[in-house]
């Protein structure tokens, strides 16, 4: 009896000690922890929701005093013709340079993958576009598309006879933000999806080669298949990145001309140097919202591919 007592109280010790290391465990994490969950509290959420905050109010220091007007923000975005057109272009932007941006990136990859002389240098030149700063490449592109002294007008007209005006006409400019785009990150996506290609076994290609494979079977049944994933991440995280772009529309159109090149970021900017604090909130809600559609969007789609895999 004596001994059934004496190893039910050391269980019990060693029960009580046990929770105590565990404690102890997790006070330490807690504490290693603190510092990246406070600053991750003052640098995200409480700006988040003080922006939210002001969307309800109509806050202007031009016309004080402030006060809450509920979703009067929002009703206002709806009949604002401006932001219609930003948001429009904000999608085309977004969509049409991610899907070509992946396309061409696959391309590339494929390329700088193959074995052929100098292929180290060619993967540095590759990425120069991506390395350019994009102001500056803005700058140079918008000098590159002027109407006079252009050289894409330029070599336009004396080659295919075309009169382009480019950064004047509405329709014209928006094609060459989104081209200017592409060419500037399509690199980038080149490289990450390289990244994946190197992970592919060459036996693969070399066994489905011996079965008769053309390089377009090769790309259909091994390559898109087993870079999936890869595809899919780099797309959500492109698509999620340039829905907040501003310097490229800003420093190469302006936002022009008219507002056909203008985007949402950059309309949020604009009415926040206006000191529509309250109207500029509401708009940054509507961007806040569309990312984090895209992005529960893309992480389903992530999710599903991964389980296929």
């Amino acid at each position: 009896m004596a001994a059934n007592l004496s190893v039910s109280n050391t269980a019990s010790t060693r029960r009580r000690s046990r929770l105590t290391l565990n404690q102890r465990r997790y006070m330490i994490a807690a504490g290693l922890l603190a510092p990246a969950v406070l600053l991750r509290l003052f640098t995200t959420i409480y700006p988040f929701l003080q922006t939210l905050y002001l969307s309800t109010q109509r806050a202007n220091p031009a016309f004080p005093p402030q006060r809450f007007i509920g979703f009067g923000n929002f009703e206002r975005l709806a009949g604002d013709i401006v932001v219609q057109s930003s948001i429009e272009f904000t999608l085309i932007f977004v969509f049409v340079s991610t899907f070509f941006q992946i396309v061409l990136g696959i391309a590339v990859a494929h390329l700088l993958n193959a074995p052929f002389r100098l292929r180290g240098l060619a993967r540095t030149i590759s990425l120069i576009p991506w390395a350019i700063p994009m102001v500056v490449a803005a700058i140079g592109f918008r000098w590159m598309f002027d109407d006079q002294f252009g050289m894409i007008p330029d070599l336009l007209r004396r080659i295919f006879g075309l009169d382009t005006t480019w950064l004047i006409n509405p329709q014209n400019a928006r094609l060459a933000v989104v081209l200017v785009n592409i060419w500037k990150s399509t690199p980038f996506v080149a490289l990450l999806l390289l990244a994946g290609l190197q992970g592919i076994p060459q036996d693969m290609y070399e066994a489905a080669r011996v079965d008769g494979a053309t390089w377009l079977h090769l790309l259909r049944f091994i390559t898109i298949p087993m870079l999936l994933p890869i595809i899919v991440s780099v797309t959500m995280f492109m698509l999620v990145w340039q829905l907040a772009v501003f310097d490229l529309p800003y420093a190469m159109t302006g936002g022009g001309p008219g507002f056909s090149t203008t985007v949402l970021a950059q309309k949020i900017f604009l009415e926040s140097n206006s000191l529509n604090y309250g109207y500029a909130a509401a708009l940054s809600i509507v961007l806040v919202l569309v990312v984090a559609i895209i992005g529960g969007i893309g992480m389903y789609i992530f999710r599903r591919v991964e389980v296929s895999h």
